[in-house]
């Protein structure tokens, strides 16, 4: 019996207009009515994570940042984290600026960023309807540079966007070169630097040590390269319809897509025991 599901957010439990369907959330409820751990596993920070979790009714730990934290639901307390080295942070930022991309920063809650766009704006946007506790926390500063040397050992990770894939793809080869530092993709817009060895798996790997609980009683759910870690960890790997081919590829089993109620359809078969899973 699977005692935990780990469940990916954008892409995989959040439809096209960043929203649960009632289905999903259903499945979890009745998964959860069963003992089993719902572990939101996303790329986004603690903060904008547990949004989610609340509607879904988990109150699990959160693995947030890729990987990079994990924290109790209930009250915040940070379980485990891995930070970016500070000199590491600071060639981060020269190539980024070389390369003229947009970037920010997710140190603690806290989003920096040199200018609102892309994400930073969606978040600042969503902000306006949120109750305060509800609210990812932004930042917009002037040096980048001087903010993080002032919060040594606290930047969780970076994200890079643009609409050039060809200009990510040159920035992105660059960082890499960085020996102190792993590189994934959320989406195809976008790259994410983490300290070496952060990753969803590793994070996985940590909190089952502290919940007791074996890879093989685990489920991950995922769509993209930044999944693909927990899906090596976790026994049964499961990937989204709309996922991107390497993670397909990468997964025991496909379900549908994200707007089609993929979380659930997995939920049900592999823990409800009540429906069929496409292959």
């Amino acid at each position: 019996m699977y005692k935990l599901v780990a469940i990916d957010l954008d892409g995989t439990l959040l439809d096209s207009d960043k929203e649960i369907s009632a289905r999903n959330k259903e499945a979890i409820a009745s998964a959860i009515k069963k003992g089993v751990k719902a572990v939101i596993c996303s790329g986004r920070v603690y903060s904008g994570a547990r949004l989610y979790a609340g509607q879904i009714g988990s109150r699990d730990p959160i693995i947030a940042c890729n990987g990079a934290v994990i924290t109790e639901n209930t009250d915040g307390r940070i379980i485990y984290s891995d930070c970016l080295h500070t000199e590491d942070c600071m060639r981060i930022i020269d190539i980024f600026h070389r390369h003229k991309l947009y970037f920010h920063v997710y140190a603690g809650n806290t989003m920096f960023t040199e200018k609102l766009g892309y994400t930073s704006l969606k978040y600042f946007e969503k902000n306006k309807s949120l109750p305060p506790e509800d609210r990812v926390e932004i930042e917009v500063v002037g040096d980048m540079t001087a903010k993080l040397e002032s919060i040594p050992g606290k930047v969780l990770k970076f994200v890079g966007v643009e609409d050039s894939i060809e200009q990510l793809r040159r920035a992105r080869h660059e960082i890499e070169q960085i020996p102190g530092v792993d590189v994934m993709s959320s989406n195809y817009d976008n790259f994410e630097v983490l300290n070496k060895g952060v990753s969803k798996g590793e994070a996985l790997k940590k909190l089952s040590r502290l919940l007791n609980i074996q890879a093989s009683e685990m489920i991950a759910i995922g769509d993209n390269e930044n999944d693909i870690s927990m899906f090596e960890y976790a026994g049964l790997s499961v990937a989204m319809e709309n996922g991107e081919a390497f993670a397909k590829e990468a997964a025991q089993y496909v379900t549908a897509s994200n707007n089609s109620d993929g979380v659930a359809l997995a939920i049900e078969k592999f823990i409800l025991g009540c429906n069929e899973i496409k292959l």
